[in-house]
């Protein structure tokens, strides 16, 4: 069996913070009346943003379509280009609630993303996955990122940073990657949780981000 599905809603809030060394954002988290603590070693994570010729996925983003779906691959490890043990996770988005399905991906592991032969079976095997056929690369995200849970086991966060991307569609073979300084801090969560969040965030900030990496380097990166 090779689909997965995450069925709970959780929440999803995220926090940016501009051009600050990430270690202020973990003692910032660490310090907060969540009590923080780190729960997994720090990964690199690589994702490959897949969408359709229109870029409907960014569209819908910035247009504030509640009700929305992305597509990317993601694997983890220092090689932004060979696939590591990669699943392809469908992200369905209403507002800030959101729940993933995602499809283990044995068929392309190790294959290398800037040879456009390996891209068009990485295209054909996601087509009959999800049965959908207009997908193409778009735009990758490559970050380093720290895991932590809350003290009471409620609350889990992860801190994203040396953010980088390349508009892949345009820059298959040659890409060109963009910095983001940003440093980006999420929380997630069950629903039933929000109100616990919100009553004690001001050691962080009771004003919550919009963030999209995909969206950053899909605009800023073409």
């Amino acid at each position: 069996m090779d689909k997965i599905v995450q069925n709970n809603l959780r929440y999803e809030r995220k926090w940016i913070f501009n051009n600050v060394n990430y270690l202020s954002v973990l003692n910032k988290s660490f310090n907060s009346k969540f009590l923080f603590q780190k729960q997994y070693p720090k990964r690199f994570v690589n994702s490959l943003y897949l969408d359709d010729q229109n870029y409907t996925s960014v569209r819908e983003n910035l247009n504030g379509v509640s009700e929305r779906k992305k597509f990317r691959i993601r694997w983890y490890g220092k090689d932004r280009f060979i696939l590591n043990k990669p699943k392809l996770e469908v992200k369905i988005k209403n507002n800030f609630l959101n729940y993933k399905v995602f499809f283990l991906l044995n068929e392309i592991n190790n294959l290398n993303i800037k040879k456009p032969s390996h891209i068009k079976k990485i295209c054909a095997v996601i087509s009959k996955k999800i049965n959908k056929e207009n997908l193409i690369p778009a735009v990758t995200t490559h970050y380093e990122r720290l895991y932590l849970i809350s003290l009471n086991k409620k609350i889990r966060a992860t801190i994203d940073y040396k953010i980088k991307g390349t508009n892949f569609h345009e820059n298959m073979q040659n890409p060109i990657f963009m910095n983001n300084n940003d440093v980006i801090l999420e929380f997630k969560y069950k629903e039933e949780y929000d109100g616990y969040v919100r009553n004690n965030l001001e050691n962080i900030s009771t004003r919550f981000s919009k963030s999209s990496k995909y969206i950053y380097f899909a605009v800023n990166n073409s």
